[in-house]
């Protein structure tokens, strides 16, 4: 392989006088310039990006850490950052944690070790003060989806409290009493989740004591307990909404599998639309939340930090969820496609 002294040695110059060509880090005479490239294509050489990046500190490349890639929401943030990430001349290195913090301190070790510009971070629960080292040292990390409060950083969220209570007051308009499988009690989405539902229930002079609440854990293993415990109560709920909708298709699937009557009973709905509702128990109502849009933001405001158009912040940019109304007749809505317009 050619390296910078085989280009010198045949272009008749130094090796420093190939690098400002290479770099253009100082002007070169024309014909100088020209003898270095026809050398260039003489030799058939190729660059190496990797130490070039190095010696420059920057190395177009970003991580992306989502808690967990098997929940529809993340894979479609995913596309999204790695979509705009790629317009603007960025690499990806995709992590995902599992909902486990000692995982995720790993990868974010692994990923500023191997000089990345900059992390997108979807927190798992737990403390995250760990990251004020990174940052003090300058390294840029932006939340999505969640916050943590451990480390002031920019975060792109939905308006989760607000939509909740808008999908909580629907269901308690037709229903006295409704059930919610809930996620992680500790992330910032349950918790504002949580107080949606809180603010729909006093409306009606009701709190979270006068609901069936079932711990999910996020995942749809928790959604298909939920139904394996729910056929087994003797007071039923008689609507029930999943915080996210991998709990949503477990629900669905344990219903389908030990109690397909309460199909005519329960009214289910929940965060983000699911291909087993789609097929099964269409709801009336349901929470679409903008996760390309999430994805989009997340990473053009990190770069634009990286690049100095903005400034470093701590600010929190909240984008809308939808509530959308199905009728009986309705036609199932599409999948988000890509909108390249929101920076």
């Amino acid at each position: 392989m050619a390296s910078i002294k085989d280009i010198a040695s045949r272009a008749g110059i130094s090796s420093t006088t190939v690098s400002h060509v290479l770099n253009k880090s100082r002007h070169v005479h024309p014909e100088t310039e020209a003898r270095v490239l026809k050398a260039i294509r003489e030799l058939d050489y190729k660059p190496n990006m990797l130490a070039r990046s190095l010696r420059r500190r920057q190395t177009s490349t970003i991580g992306l850490l989502v808690s967990d890639i098997e929940n529809p929401f993340f894979t479609e943030v995913a596309r999204a950052v790695e979509t705009t990430a790629y317009e603007r001349g960025y690499n990806v290195i995709l992590c995902n944690t599992d909902e486990d913090l000692a995982k995720e301190i790993m990868y974010v070790d692994v990923l500023f070790a191997k000089q990345v510009d900059g992390l997108i971070l979807a927190p798992a629960p737990g403390d995250h003060s760990f990251l004020r080292g990174y940052m003090e040292r300058g390294a840029r990390v932006v939340c999505v989806n969640r916050y943590t409060p451990d480390v002031p950083s920019p975060a792109v969220i939905c308006d989760d409290e607000h939509a909740m209570f808008e999908l909580a007051s629907q269901l308690l308009n037709q229903h006295s009493y409704i059930g919610a499988i809930i996620g992680l009690e500790t992330v910032s989405t349950t918790v504002q989740r949580l107080a949606g539902l809180r603010r729909a229930l006093e409306l009606k002079g009701q709190t979270l004591n006068d609901c069936w609440i079932f711990p999910g854990q996020a995942r749809q293993e928790g959604g298909y307990q939920a139904a394996r415990e729910i056929s087994r109560l003797t007071r039923l709920p008689t609507a029930v909404v999943a915080l996210n909708s991998l709990m949503l298709d477990g629900f669905l699937l344990g219903l389908l599998e030990m109690a397909p009557h309460l199909f005519c009973q329960l009214e289910v709905t929940g965060f983000g639309y699911s291909n087993m509702a789609r097929v099964c128990h269409p709801p009336r109502y349901y929470v679409q939340q903008p996760s390309h849009q999430v994805g989009c933001v997340a990473t053009n405001l990190l770069l634009d930090i990286l690049t100095d158009v903005v400034l470093w912040n701590t600010d929190h940019i909240v984008l809308k969820n939808s509530l959308v109304q199905l009728g009986a007749s309705a036609v199932m809505p599409s999948p988000v496609t890509a909108d390249r317009s929101w920076r």
